[in-house]
């Protein structure tokens, strides 16, 4: 049994210093993943903390339905309850604007939400994430395969390879050729910027 399995058997039993060690393992890469898919104007306005918390404790209180299927599978489960909170998150922010009477565009109008940033503060914010998000879209299907299961899922190269069915090196090729695309737009085809656009993981 792995250590994660017996941390997440001791932790439906009730021990919260189990559950404790369980969110310090695995909490980094997810709140990573919701940095990069809550998106360009929710980015600027709800804090990706705030939706780590709540997954955690969302995760918690189901622990109980999680179904472990191999290495790796608990990160997985986080990701979906993360995704779903973030989908949250995003239906909230738009039903706030209706009612506030703003148009649902991404355009900000007197300052309404997102007060605690300041105005500049959060059109660079935006402007950022809007730019990777779109330039990620640009990539081929492949290699924008490998930058969503390597940066927005967290996954290892031996899991991103077996999802897209490939080897390992084939997916670190993909990857490398991503980071120069991505260098190259967002920072004005300087390859070796690539790397202040998405951080490498090992």
């Amino acid at each position: 049994m792995s250590d994660t399995a017996r941390l997440v058997q001791a932790s439906r039993e009730g021990d919260r210093e189990a559950l404790a060690t369980l969110y310090r393992l695995h909490q980094g890469r997810v709140l990573a993943m919701i940095r990069v898919t809550l998106g360009a104007e929710l980015a600027a306005r709800i804090a990706p903390e705030d939706v780590l918390q709540e997954t955690l404790l969302e995760s918690a209180r189901k622990i109980g339905a999680f179904e472990d299927r191999g290495p790796g599978s608990f990160y997985r489960w986080l990701v979906s309850i993360a995704r779903f909170k973030v989908a949250e998150a995003r239906r909230a922010h738009r039903a706030q604007k209706r009612a506030a009477g703003l148009p649902l565009d991404g355009t900000d109008v007197g300052g309404v939400a997102g007060a605690a940033t300041s105005p500049s503060g959060r059109v660079v914010r935006a402007e950022a994430a809007e730019r990777v998000a779109a330039a990620i879209e640009a990539l081929p299907d492949r290699q924008r395969d490998a930058v969503r299961l390597r940066y927005l899922e967290g996954r290892s190269v031996a899991e991103a390879a077996a999802e897209m069915g490939c080897t390992e090196a084939a997916v670190k090729a993909l990857v490398a050729r991503s980071l120069v695309a991505l260098g190259g737009a967002l920072c004005g085809d300087s390859p070796n910027s690539a790397d202040s656009a998405i951080p490498p993981r090992a």
